[in-house]
């Protein structure tokens, strides 16, 4: 895993800058660092100071180190942060040519590199290193944009073709690895990180105020190609961008997104137990991959059936070797998922850490989340992840696996009940319905609001909108929130009928969120976060299954409980208390929290008194007094004024 950056201008002060915005992305790639940059026709290899000794000497680059170069005639530069997973020898250096023509610069992995690199050496084609870097670069040599689809992995790739005077950016299909890019001063620049953009002169942070308002009130971001920060666009996941060298004019609008990959329309229905098979032999193929390694690695383990899943299917598919693996507990024993955890690790012979998220502690290092974060996030439990790829880099478990992405395509949030009720009902299947209805557990009946909204929605449309639309409006009416600036610029949403539409509205919406936090957290301990789950493979399955394959004798996820038979103990296939990564945050807020939270309300307030109004602070010293229940939009106005003034954000 690593990290990229790169500049388009023909000012020297902007290419000057490609050496900072690299450094500023040291923790995704402690490992090794290298420059190219385009001078005219030629392209110039260099080092830093931070490149690695024998990449400096395996490649002769003891004389071209970017400190000491003229960047004056330069209009391209790219930069490569590397961390070493495949392929450990300076042969991995980035970034890579293979003729001098095509260079890339890439973060993420190719699992099925061995496959793909074997289906080009059938067409003659050579390799000189063992590294999925080459192979991505020869399978663009051989079928241009059209290879992305030919790989199953994570990426963000810049990619500079001469021949074709265009650089190439690309990402995964679900957005697992970052790509953003920024526009100003006639110069365009990309990169893994919004943070590298502040080495470019002339940089302002500027608020995203529609994005502001997502956040607060609709509880998203991710979600559109905008950020938190006005003139940077994220590279939208399954897209690529092919941008002219010598464009005259460089903006936002030379970035055209077109997209290359996108979530497969519903195939035949097939019968469950055919779908079990299937399911359970692709995802054991899925963890295979990802396996694959030439460093330590371990994952993830919450106790609940997405992680644990994961573990299972290592086990079975590395019978002899430890497995390592990770759980985040809490000393308030209602929080506390850890005995799961503990079944898990003895059923599969696994070695099992555990950590302790602290208050005290994240109050210390908020500060630091958000920097590598690079935007505000919505709640607290991002420090119960932070603490475990945290605590893998203290035992130098490089890679780590995690369950991301098997609640959205798997209908496991109390958020599918309503769709699904919605669905039924629409195609008169009242029985099976009901029959679901009755055999919800506890957790899932507590979301039966949701059920009779649903009810209602089909009975009179136009009296319900959609649920994040409804959320919205009612926050709204909080105008203690409001300032005198009304925010009209927001993303739309669309109602979902039933499971399929609202899975695909989730891996579009929500996922793209999760797995931000998931890089942000990993790379910022430097280390490599893979998510089986998502193996593409997997999608033209998941979206043949019917609503009652979904949701099937009161269970969600029925497909990948019924595969994991046999690899996991009952009692955690069937448990019916998950939790996910949390943190006590209402108890937080109540007691050491609270005067954290009271100062960074009131000075918000202050300082952003258009956005955010004077009386922002009354529900909170309400909830002290226990007048009213904890509300997510303290910690969001909380964490928004933070960031505010990490980043130095003016409205």
């Amino acid at each position: 895993m690593c990290g990229i950056a790169g500049i388009i201008s023909s000012n020297p002060s902007h290419q000057k800058s490609l050496l900072p915005m690299a450094r500023l992305l040291r923790h995704r790639g402690p490992d090794d660092e290298g420059f190219i940059l385009l001078s005219g026709k030629k392209v110039s290899h260099l080092a830093g100071s931070e490149t690695h000794p024998s990449s400096v000497s395996h490649h002769d680059l003891g004389g071209c180190m970017i400190e000491n170069f003229d960047v004056d005639q330069a209009s391209v530069g790219l930069a490569h942060r590397r961390l070493s997973i495949i392929d450990l020898s300076p042969n991995g250096h980035q970034p890579m040519t293979r003729d001098g023509k095509v260079w890339i610069a890439y973060n993420g992995e190719a699992y099925n590199y061995l496959e793909v690199r074997a289906e080009l050496e059938s067409e003659g084609i050579s390799f000189t290193t063992e590294s999925d870097t080459e192979v991505v670069l020869a399978a663009y040599e051989r079928w241009g944009t059209e290879s992305f689809s030919r790989l199953n992995g994570m990426w963000a790739m810049a990619i500079l073709d001469l021949p074709k005077e265009r650089v190439i950016l690309s990402r995964d299909r679900f957005g697992i690895k970052p790509l953003y890019v920024y526009a100003g001063g006639n110069a365009l620049a990309f990169a893994s990180e919004i943070k590298s953009f502040q080495a470019i002169p002339g940089w302002k942070a500027k608020a995203n105020e529609g994005a502001i308002h997502d956040f607060l009130f609709k509880s998203l971001s991710d979600h559109t190609r905008e950020t938190f920060f006005e003139n940077v666009h994220q590279l939208l996941p399954g897209h690529f961008a092919s941008i002219k060298i010598d464009a005259r004019e460089r903006d936002l609008s030379c970035v055209k997104q077109q997209p290359w990959y996108g979530l497969p329309s519903a195939t035949e229905e097939v019968s469950l137990d055919e779908s079990v098979e299937s399911f359970r032999e692709l995802f054991l193929d899925s963890v295979r991959l990802r396996m694959r390694s030439d460093v330590r690695l371990g994952s993830c383990l919450s106790g609940g059936l997405d992680s644990s899943s994961i573990v299972g299917a290592m086990r079975a598919l590395s019978e002899e070797s430890k497995i390592d693996v990770i759980t985040s507990c809490s000393t308030h024993k209602e929080f506390d998922e850890s005995s799961y955890a503990d079944l898990v690790s003895r059923f599969t012979n696994s070695r099992s850490s555990k950590v302790f998220p602290d208050p005290d502690a994240l109050i210390e290092i908020i500060d630091s989340i958000l920097w590598h974060q690079d935007e505000p996030f919505g709640s607290a439990s991002i420090y119960a992840q932070w603490s475990v790829f945290e605590k893998a880099r203290e035992l130098e478990i490089p890679v780590m696996l995690d369950g991301q992405g098997a609640d959205e395509s798997h209908c496991g949030y109390n958020s599918f009940l309503r769709p699904y009720v919605i669905g039924q009902l629409s195609k008169g299947r009242l029985s099976s319905l009901w029959a679901n209805l009755k055999l919800l557990r506890p957790t899932k009946r507590k979301a039966f609001g949701s059920i009779l909204r649903g009810l209602l929605d089909l009975l009179t449309p136009s009296a319900f909108s959609e649920f994040f639309s409804s959320r919205a409006e009612a926050a709204k009416k909080k105008n203690w929130y409001f300032g005198t600036k009304r925010i009209l610029k927001t993303s739309s949403l669309a109602r979902q009928e039933n499971l399929s539409e609202h899975s695909r509205f989730m891996m579009k919406h929500g996922l793209r969120m999760l797995l931000h936090w998931e890089d942000r957290n990993s790379m910022a301990h430097s280390i490599e976060s893979r998510v089986p789950f998502l193996d593409y493979r997997l999608m033209p399955l998941i979206f043949s299954l019917s609503d009652n394959q979904r949701i099937a004798g009161g269970w969600s996820k029925g497909i990948i409980r019924k595969a994991m038979n046999g690899l996991l103990p009952d009692e955690v296939i069937f448990r019916t208390d998950k939790m996910g990564f949390v943190t006590p945050e209402s108890l937080w807020a109540s007691n050491e929290w609270s005067e954290f939270y009271l100062s960074e309300m009131r000075e918000i307030s202050e300082e952003w008194g258009e956005l955010i109004g004077p009386r922002v602070v009354d529900p909170f010293e309400k909830f002290l007094r226990k007048e009213k229940g904890y509300d997510p939009l303290f910690w969001k106005v909380t964490c928004l004024n933070r960031w505010r003034k990490i980043f130095k954000v003016e409205l």
